[in-house]
């Protein structure tokens, strides 16, 4: 009778933890979650305008330099230009060209800064509503299929991208 009891309990154990430690898991697709959000067209075209805003100037720039450029070209392919002022016209034009790669990079890297700050607020929400949807439906781990490699194999029936979108269109 002891033995049988034991036998009994160790029964309930194993079924008690095998339940308890039932691990359950989810995929969404991010970038389909993000390209359809709400806020991502206005913060496109307000990004679209900020990077043209910095590129105008920018582009006058590069029209003076390919002006000058020019110049420098037809009087030394003329040969009106002496040796002295060829070199301090090169040392000019390659400074200037130099400048122009520096403020290039200057300007990818505001535009870069600008686009995450305007993407910070949706990856935020898109965040919340995937950490609220994984408590709730008792999730051990939800991946990202949109990263390659990332997720080897998944059921559709555990994709939750649908779920996470129609919660961010409320």
């Amino acid at each position: 009778m002891k033995h049988k009891l034991s036998l009994l309990s160790l029964l309930v154990f194993i079924a008690l933890s095998s339940h308890m430690n039932a691990q359950k898991f989810g995929h969404i697709n991010s970038a389909v979650i993000i390209q359809s959000h709400p806020m991502v067209a206005t913060a496109n075209t307000e990004l679209e305008a900020y990077q043209k805003s910095q590129y105008d100037a920018f582009e006058v720039k590069t029209k003076d330099f390919e002006t000058k450029y020019n110049a420098f070209m037809q009087e030394a392919n003329s040969g009106t230009l002496s040796q002295v002022a060829t070199q301090n016209k090169q040392m000019e034009l390659q400074t200037m060209q130099d400048s122009l790669a520096s403020e290039e990079q200057q300007i990818k890297f505001k535009v870069m800064q600008k686009r995450e700050s305007l993407l910070q607020p949706i990856l935020t929400e898109v965040d919340s509503v995937i950490q609220v949807i994984g408590k709730e439906g008792n999730y051990t781990m939800i991946f990202d299929t949109s990263v390659t490699g990332a997720l080897l194999f998944a059921e559709n029936a555990n994709d939750l991208t649908e779920a996470v979108q129609a919660r961010l269109k409320k």
